[in-house]
């Protein structure tokens, strides 16, 4: 009556304990039979048809399992039988060879049993020590990894123009460690990619019971595809391990990538994933050029990658002003960006907490400089501003005014930008909505330096949680500014 209560996943794990133990073993005939009949059994369980045949073999012979996934209580004899399939893991899995199983039937049955009992978790990451398999098998899946090739074909169609060239494209840029060109192809094809059963459960394995061997064999693929079928794999503590263990450029960049994007919801990192993410990160930071590219990638719109930010922060403390400058020209600018300006917040607030005065300094100077020569977008552009507008950089332009400035230097900044501000209309504007445009940019202008006169000195956080305007005179007592401009908003 206990093991009724139970939910599924105690069940495998109370089940896999007591495998460990003498006992009757389950055989999975019907599986076997199956795979057995297949000309390519690997080949097999990557095609759809054959895959549903060979699930359902499975599915057959242990109807009991679907049943328990649906919420049934589990009987003694359906326990037992748990209990003697995974048995016969174990011992499938000591015994293996490949003089004895040259097709790797068993070696198929063993993946599809692992999938079928676990679906939706990792097999091999709950299992007990005593399911190791032996080293012949582990040396199999090393192979299997390492042998990983991807080709993109659309089956038995003629693929689109567009997708015939963009594929070309990925291709290219894969060839040639084109980290932004990589980026852009894996965005188009990254929402259809699924790694196989084969892949999926010999890079768990691995990763369970030989992590150096699945380090050498991934490190030896040249296709981005190829890792990230085995990055995909992994859970993000196991990924970002993989690449701070490996020298290859292209699998730092996936496990990177995996771990950090909002596209493949992933979990919050812990504690371990950052540390192995920040080991990553110092490597490429002392490569100039590819860190370059590495930020046209990951900070282009760094809210695609939340995970990356207070990593990053911590990296760029201990970083050279070139990759510093990297960083803030990587960032494209908008007028208010809100998501965006709190995920580089985020990534500044770690380096400002680790970074010595002087680093601080330099990162501050050229978050303004970019700032300055930006000027908004207005520069020989047919847009124009009509409100008060915020952008990437704000938290880094607030630390210019409170750590590069004095209050002396603030105040006389203050003074410069309100004097421009009255002087507006003076200028000659093509027409009503550029003179407005100009007045709002000064206003924008002066929005970093009002908040870093309001924080100096104090605790307070460098960026505003939420939109705040603040004007250097009170639209409520100025009638004539109001009836000018209009009353001021903020985007």
């Amino acid at each position: 009556m206990e093991k009724a209560a139970m939910k599924l996943s105690d069940v495998i794990v109370a089940a896999m304990a007591k495998a460990t133990q003498f006992g009757p073993i389950e055989v999975p005939d019907a599986l076997v039979t199956v795979i057995e009949a297949q000309s390519d059994p690997l080949q097999a369980i990557s095609e759809w048809d054959a895959s549903n045949d060979i699930f359902e073999a499975i599915r057959s012979q242990f109807a009991f399992v679907d049943l328990l996934r649906r919420g049934a209580p589990a009987s003694g004899e359906d326990f037992d039988r748990l209990t003697g399939l995974f048995r016969w893991i174990i011992q499938a899995g000591a015994d293996w060879s490949i003089s004895a199983d040259p097709r790797r039937t068993r070696l198929v049955a063993l993946f599809v049993v692992g999938q079928f009992t676990t679906m939706g978790a990792s097999f091999w990451a709950i299992v007990p020590n005593d399911f190791r398999p032996n080293d012949e098998l582990l040396s199999a899946l090393e192979s299997m990894i390492a042998g990983i090739t991807m080709s993109f074909t659309t089956r038995g169609l003629s693929a689109p123009i567009w997708e015939s060239e963009a594929v070309e494209r990925f291709e290219k840029a894969d060839a040639e460690s084109d980290w932004i060109g990589i980026e852009l192809g894996w965005r188009m094809i990254e929402g259809g990619f699924f790694p196989g059963t084969a892949i999926v459960q010999a890079a768990q394995c691995l990763d369970r019971f030989a992590p150096q061997r699945l380090i050498v064999a991934v490190s030896g693929l040249r296709q981005t595809a190829s890792i990230m079928s085995v990055v995909l794999s992994l859970n993000a503590n196991a990924a970002l391990r993989l690449g701070s263990g490996s020298s290859s450029p292209h699998v730092q960049f996936a496990t990177t990538y995996i771990s950090v994007s909002n596209m493949a919801n992933r979990e919050p990192l812990g504690e371990t994933c950052e540390k192995f993410l920040i080991q990553i990160l110092e490597r490429v930071s002392k490569d100039a050029p590819r860190w370059a590219a590495w930020m046209r990638v990951f900070n282009l719109f760094p809210s695609r990658f939340p995970e990356l930010q207070t990593c990053l922060g911590c990296v760029l403390a201990g970083a050279n002003d070139t990759a510093l400058e990297a960083y803030v020209d990587a960032v494209s600018l908008h007028w208010s960006g809100q998501q965006t300006r709190f995920s580089v917040a985020n990534c500044l607030r770690a380096f400002r907490d680790m970074a010595e005065v002087k680093k601080r300094k330099t990162m501050w100077n050229f978050a303004y400089q970019r700032w300055t020569s930006w000027g908004f977008g207005l520069h020989g552009s047919t847009e124009n501003l009509i409100k008060i507008s915020r952008c990437e950089l704000d938290y880094a332009l607030v630390g210019y005014a409170v750590e590069c400035l004095d209050d002396a230097q603030r105040q006389h900044m203050l003074a410069s930008l309100t004097t421009k501000l009255q002087t507006v209309e003076n200028n000659w504007h093509p027409g009503i909505i550029d003179c407005l445009s100009e007045w709002y940019a000064v206003l924008s202008e002066m929005q970093p330096l009002f908040l870093a006169m309001s924080v100096a000195g104090t605790e307070a956080d460098w960026i505003d949680k939420e939109p705040t305007m603040r004007l250097p005179f009170d639209p409520d007592k100025e009638a004539y500014v109001t009836l000018k401009y209009g009353r001021p908003q903020i985007a």
